[in-house]
């Protein structure tokens, strides 16, 4: 018998699980438990074990192999400002400038009493010109310590050239305060964490990791400590924005930041190649939030200039857009009188007043039972019983009686305005990248996806949408497609000229050097995740820049070694190409990263003989709904009846245990051989 695998993605209203065994799978949705994650973590996975009839959790765990989790916890320190006091020690004269014109992390992440300035310089060749000096160093942390810093961030000016001064100060305190004392300080360097040349950009992303550092640590253990205990044998693999997973002990605390929205991408480049489809738009409704993304020629796309909380970190993470209107978010009247959705969130406590929790504040939710877009006796297949009065009396108090409209008027203002930040939010996102919208498919997940990802896809042009039977918990089902997988990077710095005929053997030198030994850590690593070399297979990126750095990106070599001469022809044409599309005279070589992957458990699409259009078996009824001012009569269908083959015309609703879809008039569905649903609009 196949083993299991169990995937958890936790959300900030919800925490989703996907658990496969073999060609079937289980979805399960949770409450989160934001006082302590690892019990919305537990009680996903007893849930699990449950649908495959495991009452005892741990004969569940001795048969599965693996786990994956993605988790918020990071973005809940910053939200909530729970991480530690950190002290900084800079170079001096950049104590309070801390490298920057504007700068974002004092007086938020750090305190600025809690910042000392030191000697030590690093010439701008990467030599020592200045050696720090222990005495200060010494005085710099006992000044530190007392005015209560639990942690310690060393960020010193070119440390991206030579990390020397910053792992000699290391050094010193960790000598001052070993380990295996109960008063040692973690000390992070900046330059283990960031290559960034600009000191300011690589001083945000330490601050930023450590100060989610702890946090991290103290959760993912937990975690990865009860499901041990418990007979899970293999280690819980985390996952990371920047694409893949690895375990709790190979991960920075950095890359897991949005890993949940990251998890959405991968699924949707998996899911995207077995339908041949290569240019997607995504769109992920959720308790809190609505985050979009974006495959073109069947790749996903990275950020070279992320920011955290507002912090730009310049961290490549896979890119996703994310703007304030789910589920969860609270409408309310402004001051033009005008209805505005979030970013305020009810979140999973109290949560929406229908949820009759203590919540008062009408949102979005409220807004579809009014509409009956949501039916109040099967939300979440009927585990949880809404309160439609409340949802109305919230609305009439907060969004009706002010604009002199009625309760079903209010609503429809509600959803419509949700709708349009999602559409405007594709828009942006496609604009980025120089795209329009037209000339994409839309793929439709979260909890909230299918109810409102039509009338999104009209707003913005999208003729075709893709929902999924695990629509609602689909990040957990992308973090199923993942593999273990580390990337490595060196900084470089080759100039690449659009009108050089010949290769520059110098540029395949560098690459040949420094792959060899970014694939010796690899292989170190990849033995302790248990994978033997013949396991781990390897892509290769570099980062450019024009001479100016106003346009950046990041770019797979279309090979996978360098180890022979012939290549650096290929590289040295591919490279020219890419000075020919963004019309530059020349690039620089910024970076060179080493992706290495190892393959584990995936969940395939099922393929089911196709049935006859006729969708009769599975109508369940009809259901009075609203869009604006209009009412319509909408035939009501179960999801787990309907057939591979079976078509709907709109208006109608498509309801199961975890999500709604909603097919707005004029609009079609069907259902394909992998149990997938297209709409037409």
């Amino acid at each position: 018998m196949s083993q299991f695998t169990v995937d958890i993605d936790t959300g900030g209203t919800f925490t989703d699980g996907f658990f496969t065994q073999g060609g079937k799978y289980e979805t399960v949705k949770v409450d989160t438990t934001p006082h302590d994650l690892t019990v919305c973590f537990n009680q996903c996975i007893a849930e699990g074990a449950r649908r495959f009839g495991f009452e005892n959790v741990g004969d569940f765990l001795l048969q599965t192999k693996t786990i994956r989790l993605s988790t918020t916890v990071g973005t809940n320190s910053l939200i909530q400002r729970t991480g530690p006091k950190l002290g900084l020690i800079v170079t001096e004269g950049f104590d309070r400038s801390l490298y920057q014109e504007k700068n974002p992390v004092l007086n938020f992440l750090v305190e600025p009493e809690l910042v000392v300035g030191i000697r030590g310089k690093v010439a701008e060749d990467g030599s020592i010109s200045v050696e720090v000096d222990e005495d200060e160093v010494r005085s710099a942390t006992k000044k530190l310590l007392d005015a209560g810093a639990r942690a310690f961030v060393v960020s010193l000016k070119n440390a991206h050239l030579n990390t020397d001064n910053e792992r000699k100060v290391r050094d010193i305190i960790q000598t001052d305060f070993p380990t295996h004392y109960l008063g040692a300080k973690s000390v992070l360097l900046a330059g283990e964490i960031s290559l960034r040349a600009d000191d300011g950009i690589r001083t945000n992303a330490a601050i930023v990791n450590a100060y989610l550092h702890r946090d991290m640590v103290k959760y993912l253990y937990k975690a990865d400590e009860g499901i041990r205990q418990q007979g899970l044998t293999n280690p819980l693999l985390i996952a990371h924005s920047n694409g893949g997973v690895a375990r709790v002990a190979k991960t920075k605390a950095i890359d897991t930041y949005n890993s949940g929205p990251a998890a959405g991408l991968m699924g949707t480049q998996y899911v995207g190649q077995q339908y041949g489809i290569d240019n997607i738009l995504t769109l992920d409704v959720g308790g809190t939030s609505t985050d979009v993304g974006l495959i073109y020629n069947g790749k996903m796309t990275f950020d070279t200039a992320s920011s955290i909380a507002k912090v730009p970190v310049h961290t490549p993470l896979i890119h996703v857009l994310s703007v304030g209107g789910g589920g969860g978010s609270i409408a309310k009247v402004t001051k033009e009188g005008k209805v505005q959705v979030g970013p305020e969130s009810a979140g999973a406590v109290p949560g929406p007043a229908c949820f009759n929790l203590g919540g008062s504040k009408p949102t979005v939710t409220d807004a579809a039972v009014i509409l009956g877009l949501i039916d109040p006796e099967f939300f979440l297949g009927g585990k949880k019983k809404l309160h439609a009065q409340k949802a109305h009396d919230a609305i009439q108090r907060a969004i009706a009686a002010p604009l002199h409209i009625s309760v079903r008027e209010a609503a429809g203002l509600i959803i419509d305005e949700l709708t349009t930040i999602g559409s405007e939010a594709l828009k942006s996102l496609a604009a980025e990248r120089g795209y329009t919208p037209e000339n994409f498919v839309l793929f439709s997940f979260g909890g909230g996806g299918g109810l409102f990802c039509a009338d999104m896809a009209q707003k913005c042009g999208i003729k075709r949408i893709y929902t999924f039977p695990f629509s609602s918990v689909f990040s957990a089902f992308g973090l199923s497609t993942a593999d273990i997988n580390h990337v490595y990077e060196t900084r470089s710095r080759f100039q690449i000229r659009a009108n050089e005929d010949s290769a520059d053997p110098a540029l395949h030198s560098e690459l040949s050097e420094k792959l060899g030994i970014m694939k010796n850590w690899a292989y170190r690593d990849m033995r302790g995740e248990g994978f033997s070399q013949e396991e781990v297979c390897f892509d290769i990126e570099v980062e450019v820049t024009t001479a100016d750095g106003k346009k950046r990106g990041i770019y797979p070599l279309p090979f996978s070694t360098v180890e022979t001469q012939a290549n650096a022809k290929e590289i040295n044409e591919y490279l020219q190409g890419l000075c020919r599309t963004w019309k530059a005279s020349e690039l620089i070589v910024e970076f060179i990263r080493l992706r290495a992957q190892a393959p584990v458990s995936h969940y395939r699409l099922p393929e089911a003989a196709m049935s006859d259009s006729n969708p009769l078996p599975a109508q369940k009824g009809f259901r009075s709904i609203g869009m604006g001012t209009d009412q319509f009569e909408a035939r009501i269908y179960d999801l787990s009846l309907l057939k591979p083959g079976n078509e709907i015309a709109g208006p109608a609703i498509i309801e199961s245990n975890d999500t709604t879809i909603f097919i707005p008039p004029n609009a079609g569905y069907r259902m394909d051989q992998h149990l997938n649903g297209i709409l037409e609009v």
